[in-house]
Order: structure tokens, then sequence, then C-alpha cells
């Protein structure tokens, strides 16, 4: 069985921007396979070699800011996309790149065989409180069923 590591990204703090660990957090209370690790990441780096170790399948859940609706859910893969551009699309993941990058050229063999981003749509990167906008937070069930149906 592939060991799946699922990576909330986020700060609680950043209002919509913590979207990543809202889910993480949710998804810690579905009863998931054995296989499946749920881990927060909190800070840039954050012990992210650590996480990424042992993984078959690795899925970020991050928050984005583009041009559309917030609350609209993306989903990227690196059989689509290149990892670069997936992990641009984020406002966190990004400081993935170079540590994958590294880890690539280092250790290849120990990179995940599959990769699969999933960004949310934010309404205000400037705003900084505890919560979530409407939006962002009806958008939790659409990306909680996402993640799951990448499980099996």
């Amino acid at each position: 069985m592939k060991k799946i590591k699922i990576i909330g990204c986020g700060n609680l703090l950043a209002y919509d921007e913590g979207i990543g660990i809202h889910i993480v957090r949710r998804l810690n209370n579905e009863i998931l396979p054995e296989n499946v690790e749920v881990k927060e990441l909190r800070t840039p780096g954050q012990l992210l070699v650590e996480l990424l170790s042992g993984a078959d399948k690795l899925i970020i859940i991050d928050a984005c800011s583009s041009q559309c609706e917030s609350g609209t859910v993306h989903r990227y893969s690196g059989s689509e996309t290149s990892l670069e551009e997936m992990l641009s699309n984020t406002i966190h993941a990004h400081y993935f790149y170079p540590i994958f990058e590294l880890r690539k050229k280092l250790t290849p063999h120990k990179m995940p065989d599959e990769m699969v981003v999933i960004a949310v749509e934010i309404e205000d990167r400037q705003k900084f409180c505890i919560g979530l906008s409407k939006s962002v937070f009806a958008s939790i069930d659409d990306v909680v069923n996402t993640v799951i149906n990448e499980l099996y």
C-alpha cells in the first residue's frame, strides 16, 4: 500500500491564508486509511524534508490568490503541470520548490512518485485575524471531498 502524506499550509492568524490548516484539521476528524498521514505546515521550511520522506504520494493544500472568485478550488497534478508551475500557484507552497529541486538532485529515489496541489482562492491577503471569509469557509466540504477522492 502506498504511503500518502497530506500537508496543509497556512497561517491561522492571517484570515483566509490559513485554509490549508483548517482543511487538515477537518481531515483529522475523518476516518482515513492507515496509509495516510496528515500534517500541518505553519511556517516555511518547517521540517519539510522530514515531511516528504517516505511519501509515495504527496498532497499539498494551500491558499492561492489569482483572478478567480474566492472559494474556487483548484487541483494541480504533476501529470498535468510542471512542479514549479504547480507550486507557484499557491501562497505558501512555493517555498517547497527549492527543497524539492535539491531533493531531486541529491536523493531522487526519495521523491514522492505523485504530487497533487489543491489550492483555494482566498478573498483578502491583507487581513489578519482568526477565521475564514464566508466564501472560503463554504469551500471546505469541496476541498475535503477533493482530498478524499485523491486517496482512493
